[in-house]
């Protein structure tokens, strides 16, 4: 039976590389196999194709990857899929011998395929599943960008660096690969059982807002495109997320706005657990959810959304998490950062919180007695604010739709509109 999720254990980082069509995401994969084998790491290249005539033919991507020193190589298409095992290249730079292979009259998921490939392959101590495509899937990924005047594609998911045809450096990125590969591995792993990181981070809606400007209106059981805006922030969480506090909204749901029976994703798990939390300084805005959501998960990164953004963009929280995963210890608050019409925006509260933080909310409450007209960005002014800049976030697509929030009518009725296109 087919697997739902790569199971190969630790030890096996598994990479993407995406972009849009003709962008070099080949071009890349042949480069970074010949430089990540230099270095002594044994490569698994895989590719999704939308067509393909013949395998293992000369000039195919398969058949580069594997002169370019691939110890497997894959491929899946809408009407089969194929992975080969090779020995040793020729001594005069031949194709090399294939020493098993399996083709299956079917389309295969990545999962499959990589499956399939450390069935064929000896185990070695120093692995890396390197796949082209499968960009829907929640892998850490190279995206490469587009050639001028080329349409770009929205990253699906976190992103280890980019590169382009005009000045990319491989080499450069096979290094960051290889120091890289302890998450990479640590994230396939638990891409298997459950989310990637989700074990150290908690995400938290602050949603305990009083709709002032919308005439008093709850925002959190307002509908948006026919949704209720509950179930849309919640169920968009729960694809990255295994625990959700909810702040502010100490009440059960009830029935009719019970937001949350997660389906399966591809990064999921069976279940979500989600509390609704009083909110322990309901006069100190959203610094005083903060506080709380630190206070219920001590030790752990906090992912802190507004209850009010109808559009979360999980790829981009997904990404936000693996930086985390990555820079654990070196910073305190990982604020995106955009530029707008209006100026640059900050959104501290869709925003990752370090454990450190806990202790400076605590220190200010203890020092004035209240957090109330306090501002999110002063309470953490001196600590480490790690900026996700403006070119980062827009790798993901549009921020002006991803941090719209709800606090006028007006705000309301466009979200309206565009629930229609998003």
């Amino acid at each position: 039976m087919p697997r739902d999720r790569l199971s190969g254990g630790p030890g096996l980082p598994v990479l993407l590389i995406t972009g849009a069509k003709d962008c070099g995401k080949t071009t890349l994969a042949i480069e970074l196999i010949r430089c990540l084998r230099a270095s002594g790491i044994s490569v698994f290249a895989l590719k999704h194709a939308s067509a393909v005539a013949a395998v293992e033919q000369p000039g195919t991507d398969t058949w580069r990857f594997a002169l370019a020193g691939a110890e497997v190589t894959g491929l899946t298409w809408p009407g089969g899929s194929y992975v080969a095992w090779h020995g040793p290249g020729t001594p005069d730079g031949g194709y090399p011998p294939v020493l098993a292979s399996r083709r299956l009259d079917r389309p295969a998921r990545l999962e499959e395929l990589a499956e399939t490939a450390l069935g064929l392959a000896p185990a070695g101590p120093r692995r890396l599943l390197l796949a082209e495509g499968f960009s829907s899937t929640p892998y850490p990924r190279i995206h490469v960008l587009s050639r001028p005047g080329h349409p770009e594609r929205a990253a699906g998911g976190p992103i280890l660096d980019t590169w382009s045809l005009e000045g990319g450096d491989a080499e450069a990125i096979a290094g960051k690969v290889d120091r890289s590969q302890p998450v990479l591995a640590r994230w396939a792993e638990e891409a298997a059982t459950s989310k990637p990181g989700s074990s150290r981070t908690v995400a938290a809606v602050i949603a305990g807002g009083k709709g002032q400007r919308l005439g008093g209106r709850d925002k959190w059981k307002l509908e948006i495109g026919g949704t209720r805006q509950s179930e849309r922030c919640l169920t968009k969480l729960a694809e990255v997320f295994d625990e959700i506090l909810v702040v502010g909204r100490p009440e059960l749901p009830d029935s009719e706005g019970a937001p949350l029976r997660p389906s399966r994703t591809s990064c999921g798990g069976p279940g979500v657990s989600v509390s609704y939390l009083s909110d322990l300084a309901p006069d100190a805005g959203p610094l005083g959810g903060l506080l709380t959501a630190l206070r219920a998960a001590p030790g752990r990164h906090t992912g802190a959304f507004a209850g009010d953004l109808p559009f979360l963009n999980t790829s981009l929280i997904r990404h936000m998490v693996f930086w985390t995963e990555r820079h654990t210890g070196t910073f305190d608050v990982l604020l995106p950062v955009w530029e707008g019409a209006g100026g640059r925006f900050a959104e501290p509260l869709h925003a990752l919180y370090a454990p450190t933080c806990l202790s400076r909310l605590e220190s200010l409450l203890a020092t004035s007695g209240t957090l109330a007209g306090l501002r999110l960005t002063a309470a953490f002014h001196g600590l480490r604010v790690r900026e996700i800049p403006d070119a980062e976030i827009r790798l993901f697509g549009d921020p002006r739709v991803f941090f719209h929030n709800l606090n006028t009518p007006a705000d309301v009725a466009l979200a309206d509109e565009l629930a229609t296109r998003v």
